[in-house]
Protein backbone atom coordinates (compact mmCIF):
# COMPACT_ATOMS: atom_id res chain seq x y z
CA UNK A 1 0.00 0.00 0.00
CA UNK A 2 1.03 3.57 -1.01
CA UNK A 3 3.10 5.13 2.06
CA UNK A 4 1.40 8.83 1.69
CA UNK A 5 -2.60 9.27 1.44
CA UNK A 6 -2.63 11.87 -0.71
CA UNK A 7 -2.19 9.48 -3.52
CA UNK A 8 -5.68 8.43 -2.97
CA UNK A 9 -7.00 11.78 -3.49
CA UNK A 10 -5.46 11.77 -6.96
CA UNK A 11 -7.32 8.66 -7.26
CA UNK A 12 -11.09 10.36 -6.13
CA UNK A 13 -10.37 12.90 -8.06
CA UNK A 14 -9.54 11.09 -11.26
CA UNK A 15 -12.64 8.65 -10.54
CA UNK A 16 -15.00 12.18 -10.26
CA UNK A 17 -13.87 13.65 -12.91
CA UNK A 18 -13.07 11.67 -15.56
CA UNK A 19 -9.36 12.91 -16.56
CA UNK A 20 -6.17 13.87 -15.78
CA UNK A 21 -6.78 17.47 -16.78
CA UNK A 22 -10.34 17.93 -15.24
CA UNK A 23 -8.69 16.22 -12.34
CA UNK A 24 -5.70 18.63 -12.15
CA UNK A 25 -8.36 22.06 -11.98
CA UNK A 26 -10.08 20.29 -9.41
CA UNK A 27 -6.97 19.48 -7.17
CA UNK A 28 -4.87 23.04 -8.55
CA UNK A 29 -1.94 21.13 -9.87
CA UNK A 30 -0.41 20.20 -13.15
CA UNK A 31 -1.88 17.12 -15.38
CA UNK A 32 1.30 15.72 -15.66
CA UNK A 33 1.45 15.94 -11.29
CA UNK A 34 -1.68 13.70 -11.57
CA UNK A 35 -0.17 11.65 -14.14
CA UNK A 36 2.95 10.75 -12.27
CA UNK A 37 0.77 9.99 -9.20
CA UNK A 38 -1.66 7.83 -10.07
CA UNK A 39 1.49 5.90 -12.22
CA UNK A 40 2.73 5.69 -8.74
CA UNK A 41 -0.03 5.05 -7.22
CA UNK A 42 -0.77 1.44 -9.34
CA UNK A 43 2.81 0.74 -9.49
CA UNK A 44 2.41 0.33 -5.50
CA UNK A 45 -0.73 -2.00 -5.64
CA UNK A 46 0.32 -3.64 -8.43
CA UNK A 47 -2.76 -2.84 -10.05
CA UNK A 48 -4.55 -1.15 -12.85
CA UNK A 49 -6.90 1.38 -11.08
CA UNK A 50 -8.33 2.96 -14.69
CA UNK A 51 -8.83 1.92 -17.79
CA UNK A 52 -7.80 4.69 -20.56
CA UNK A 53 -10.38 5.03 -23.17
CA UNK A 54 -10.95 7.46 -25.80
CA UNK A 55 -14.13 9.12 -23.27
CA UNK A 56 -11.56 9.37 -20.57
CA UNK A 57 -10.30 7.02 -17.52
CA UNK A 58 -12.84 4.42 -16.50
CA UNK A 59 -12.45 2.64 -13.01
CA UNK A 60 -11.45 -1.21 -13.34
CA UNK A 61 -13.17 -3.49 -11.32
CA UNK A 62 -10.61 -3.18 -8.96
CA UNK A 63 -10.78 0.43 -8.86
CA UNK A 64 -13.93 0.11 -8.54
CA UNK A 65 -14.45 -2.45 -5.60
CA UNK A 66 -11.98 0.09 -3.22
CA UNK A 67 -13.59 3.56 -4.36
CA UNK A 68 -16.35 3.58 -1.84
CA UNK A 69 -13.78 2.50 1.14
CA UNK A 70 -11.68 5.43 0.35
CA UNK A 71 -14.35 7.63 0.03
CA UNK A 72 -15.05 6.73 3.35
CA UNK A 73 -11.22 7.53 4.17
CA UNK A 74 -11.00 10.80 2.74
CA UNK A 75 -14.46 11.71 4.61
CA UNK A 76 -13.20 10.70 8.11
CA UNK A 77 -9.51 12.90 7.75
CA UNK A 78 -11.62 16.02 6.41
CA UNK A 79 -13.96 15.38 9.33
CA UNK A 80 -10.74 15.49 11.44
CA UNK A 81 -9.08 18.80 9.82
CA UNK A 82 -12.41 20.24 9.89
CA UNK A 83 -12.80 19.95 14.06
CA UNK A 84 -8.96 20.17 14.34
CA UNK A 85 -9.30 24.12 11.94
CA UNK A 86 -12.87 24.65 13.92
CA UNK A 87 -10.87 25.28 17.28
CA UNK A 88 -8.45 27.13 15.62
CA UNK A 89 -8.52 30.87 17.83
CA UNK A 90 -5.20 32.23 16.16
CA UNK A 91 -6.50 35.82 13.79
CA UNK A 92 -3.48 35.04 10.92
CA UNK A 93 -3.89 33.18 8.45
CA UNK A 94 -5.63 32.28 4.92
CA UNK A 95 -9.36 32.30 4.88
CA UNK A 96 -10.30 30.73 1.43
CA UNK A 97 -13.49 32.63 0.46
CA UNK A 98 -16.11 31.22 -2.11
CA UNK A 99 -18.19 33.66 -4.07
CA UNK A 100 -19.66 35.28 -7.13
CA UNK A 101 -17.75 37.16 -10.26
CA UNK A 102 -20.07 40.09 -9.11
CA UNK A 103 -19.68 39.88 -5.42
CA UNK A 104 -15.93 39.39 -5.99
CA UNK A 105 -15.36 42.54 -7.84
CA UNK A 106 -18.14 45.13 -7.43
CA UNK A 107 -18.73 44.31 -3.62
CA UNK A 108 -15.48 42.49 -1.71
CA UNK A 109 -12.77 43.79 -3.52
CA UNK A 110 -13.05 47.32 -2.74
CA UNK A 111 -13.24 46.89 0.82
CA UNK A 112 -10.98 44.43 1.34
CA UNK A 113 -8.48 47.17 2.59
CA UNK A 114 -10.90 47.80 5.46
CA UNK A 115 -10.27 43.69 6.71
CA UNK A 116 -6.31 44.27 5.89
CA UNK A 117 -5.93 47.03 7.88
CA UNK A 118 -8.03 45.88 10.70
CA UNK A 119 -6.70 42.17 10.60
CA UNK A 120 -3.41 42.45 9.04
CA UNK A 121 -3.07 38.94 10.13
CA UNK A 122 -5.28 37.38 7.70
CA UNK A 123 -5.29 36.86 4.06
CA UNK A 124 -8.13 36.25 2.10
CA UNK A 125 -8.39 33.88 -0.98
CA UNK A 126 -10.96 34.36 -3.32
CA UNK A 127 -12.59 31.54 -5.37
CA UNK A 128 -14.88 32.91 -7.75
CA UNK A 129 -17.38 31.28 -9.90
CA UNK A 130 -21.42 30.19 -9.98
CA UNK A 131 -20.72 26.31 -9.33
CA UNK A 132 -20.99 26.00 -5.48
CA UNK A 133 -18.38 24.82 -3.82
CA UNK A 134 -18.40 21.60 -1.39
CA UNK A 135 -17.80 23.02 2.02
CA UNK A 136 -17.54 19.35 3.47
CA UNK A 137 -13.98 18.91 1.13
CA UNK A 138 -12.58 22.23 1.96
CA UNK A 139 -12.52 23.58 -1.62
CA UNK A 140 -13.47 26.43 0.00
CA UNK A 141 -13.78 27.81 4.29
CA UNK A 142 -16.50 29.78 3.83
CA UNK A 143 -18.51 31.39 0.79
CA UNK A 144 -21.07 34.21 0.09
CA UNK A 145 -23.76 33.03 -2.17
CA UNK A 146 -27.30 34.65 -3.82
CA UNK A 147 -30.46 32.78 -4.04
CA UNK A 148 -31.39 29.43 -2.29
CA UNK A 149 -29.58 28.29 0.89
CA UNK A 150 -27.74 24.97 0.04
CA UNK A 151 -29.59 21.68 1.22
CA UNK A 152 -25.87 19.76 2.26
CA UNK A 153 -26.22 18.73 5.79
CA UNK A 154 -24.09 20.23 8.47
CA UNK A 155 -23.92 23.98 7.54
CA UNK A 156 -24.55 26.85 8.73
CA UNK A 157 -26.72 29.33 6.64
CA UNK A 158 -27.70 32.95 7.17
CA UNK A 159 -29.32 35.71 5.42
CA UNK A 160 -26.94 38.89 5.68
CA UNK A 161 -28.99 41.25 2.83
CA UNK A 162 -30.75 41.17 -0.27
CA UNK A 163 -29.82 41.54 -4.08
CA UNK A 164 -32.03 43.13 -6.18
CA UNK A 165 -31.74 43.07 -10.48
CA UNK A 166 -33.23 45.14 -13.60
CA UNK A 167 -33.39 45.47 -16.91
CA UNK A 168 -29.91 47.59 -18.56
CA UNK A 169 -29.31 49.11 -21.70
CA UNK A 170 -26.26 51.52 -22.86
CA UNK A 171 -27.38 54.89 -23.68
CA UNK A 172 -25.71 54.28 -26.92
CA UNK A 173 -28.41 51.45 -27.43
CA UNK A 174 -31.12 53.41 -25.95
CA UNK A 175 -30.59 56.48 -28.38
CA UNK A 176 -31.41 54.75 -30.81
CA UNK A 177 -34.38 52.82 -30.09
CA UNK A 178 -37.91 53.45 -29.38
CA UNK A 179 -38.34 53.28 -25.41
CA UNK A 180 -38.18 49.36 -24.40
CA UNK A 181 -41.31 48.35 -23.09
CA UNK A 182 -41.76 45.32 -20.21
CA UNK A 183 -45.02 45.36 -21.03
CA UNK A 184 -44.77 44.27 -24.75
CA UNK A 185 -42.46 41.46 -24.19
CA UNK A 186 -39.61 43.66 -25.46
CA UNK A 187 -41.19 43.52 -28.81
CA UNK A 188 -38.37 45.09 -31.57
CA UNK A 189 -35.48 44.80 -29.21
CA UNK A 190 -32.61 42.92 -28.78
CA UNK A 191 -32.02 41.07 -25.67
CA UNK A 192 -28.62 39.60 -24.00
CA UNK A 193 -29.59 35.98 -22.71
CA UNK A 194 -27.53 34.13 -20.33
CA UNK A 195 -26.72 30.10 -20.74
CA UNK A 196 -25.44 27.79 -18.24
CA UNK A 197 -26.01 27.93 -14.49
CA UNK A 198 -26.61 31.27 -14.85
CA UNK A 199 -30.10 30.51 -17.18
CA UNK A 200 -31.57 28.90 -14.15
CA UNK A 201 -30.91 31.88 -11.82
CA UNK A 202 -34.01 34.69 -11.01
CA UNK A 203 -32.28 37.09 -13.94
CA UNK A 204 -31.74 34.26 -16.20
CA UNK A 205 -35.37 33.03 -16.03
CA UNK A 206 -36.74 36.39 -16.09
CA UNK A 207 -35.08 37.52 -19.37
CA UNK A 208 -36.12 34.11 -20.78
CA UNK A 209 -39.63 34.50 -19.81
CA UNK A 210 -40.23 38.19 -20.60
CA UNK A 211 -37.73 38.40 -23.81
CA UNK A 212 -39.56 36.00 -26.15
CA UNK A 213 -41.01 38.85 -28.56
CA UNK A 214 -37.33 40.56 -28.78
CA UNK A 215 -34.07 39.27 -31.01
CA UNK A 216 -31.74 37.10 -28.80
CA UNK A 217 -28.14 38.86 -29.87
CA UNK A 218 -25.93 37.64 -27.49
CA UNK A 219 -25.61 35.13 -24.45
CA UNK A 220 -23.11 33.85 -22.36
CA UNK A 221 -22.44 31.71 -19.29
CA UNK A 222 -20.80 34.48 -17.48
CA UNK A 223 -22.21 37.60 -15.72
CA UNK A 224 -19.55 39.64 -16.48
CA UNK A 225 -19.82 38.85 -20.54
CA UNK A 226 -23.43 39.89 -20.27
CA UNK A 227 -22.51 43.04 -18.82
CA UNK A 228 -19.88 44.09 -21.06
CA UNK A 229 -22.13 43.11 -23.96
CA UNK A 230 -24.77 45.18 -22.66
CA UNK A 231 -22.42 48.10 -22.29
CA UNK A 232 -20.77 47.64 -25.62
CA UNK A 233 -24.81 48.26 -26.57
CA UNK A 234 -25.62 44.75 -27.74
CA UNK A 235 -28.71 45.07 -26.93
CA UNK A 236 -30.90 45.09 -23.21
CA UNK A 237 -29.71 42.70 -20.20
CA UNK A 238 -31.22 41.80 -17.11
CA UNK A 239 -28.18 42.40 -14.06
CA UNK A 240 -27.69 43.14 -10.62
CA UNK A 241 -28.02 46.55 -9.30
CA UNK A 242 -24.91 46.50 -8.05
CA UNK A 243 -23.06 45.86 -11.02
CA UNK A 244 -24.96 47.83 -13.01
CA UNK A 245 -26.71 51.06 -11.85
CA UNK A 246 -22.72 52.84 -12.16
CA UNK A 247 -22.61 52.36 -15.54
CA UNK A 248 -25.89 51.57 -17.41
CA UNK A 249 -29.32 53.11 -17.78
CA UNK A 250 -31.88 51.03 -15.95
CA UNK A 251 -35.32 50.36 -17.58
CA UNK A 252 -38.29 50.22 -15.29
CA UNK A 253 -37.53 50.08 -11.76
CA UNK A 254 -36.10 46.85 -10.17
CA UNK A 255 -37.68 43.69 -11.47
CA UNK A 256 -36.77 41.65 -8.23
CA UNK A 257 -34.17 40.34 -5.91
CA UNK A 258 -32.17 37.37 -3.97
CA UNK A 259 -31.27 36.54 -0.63
CA UNK A 260 -27.28 37.36 0.37
CA UNK A 261 -26.24 34.11 2.54
CA UNK A 262 -23.04 32.94 3.92
CA UNK A 263 -22.51 29.50 4.58
CA UNK A 264 -20.10 27.68 6.47
CA UNK A 265 -19.66 24.16 7.75
CA UNK A 266 -20.33 23.85 11.46
CA UNK A 267 -17.35 22.32 12.34
CA UNK A 268 -15.53 25.64 11.12
CA UNK A 269 -17.98 28.15 12.92
CA UNK A 270 -15.89 28.68 15.83
CA UNK A 271 -12.72 29.33 13.76
CA UNK A 272 -11.31 32.40 14.60
CA UNK A 273 -10.33 33.85 11.34
CA UNK A 274 -13.95 32.81 9.46
CA UNK A 275 -15.85 34.09 12.06
CA UNK A 276 -13.84 37.45 11.54
CA UNK A 277 -14.47 37.31 8.13
CA UNK A 278 -18.06 36.73 8.80
CA UNK A 279 -18.08 39.60 10.69
CA UNK A 280 -16.63 41.77 7.81
CA UNK A 281 -18.60 39.96 5.15
CA UNK A 282 -21.98 41.30 7.40
CA UNK A 283 -20.55 45.03 7.38
CA UNK A 284 -19.69 45.07 4.15
CA UNK A 285 -23.25 44.26 2.76
CA UNK A 286 -25.10 46.82 4.92
CA UNK A 287 -22.50 49.38 4.08
CA UNK A 288 -23.57 48.93 0.41
CA UNK A 289 -27.22 48.01 1.33
CA UNK A 290 -28.47 51.12 -0.79
CA UNK A 291 -26.31 50.10 -3.89
CA UNK A 292 -27.54 45.82 -3.62
CA UNK A 293 -31.21 47.20 -3.57
CA UNK A 294 -30.49 49.40 -6.09
CA UNK A 295 -32.36 52.56 -3.85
Amino acid sequence: MPSEWSDYRYFLSIADAGSLSAAARQLGVDQSTVGRRLAALEAQVRTRLFDRTPDGYVLTAAGESIRADVQQLEDGFLAIERRLAGGDARLEGVVRLATTEVFASALLIPHLGELRESRPGLSIELITGNRPVDLARREADLALRVGIAPRQPNLVVRQIGSGAYALYGARSYLGRRERPSVKAGLRGHDVIAYSGELARAPLGRWIAQHGGRAQLAFQANSLDAVYRAVVAGLGLGVLPCLFADRTLERVGGVLGGSPILTVVHADLVRNARIRAVLTFLTDVVEQERAALLGT
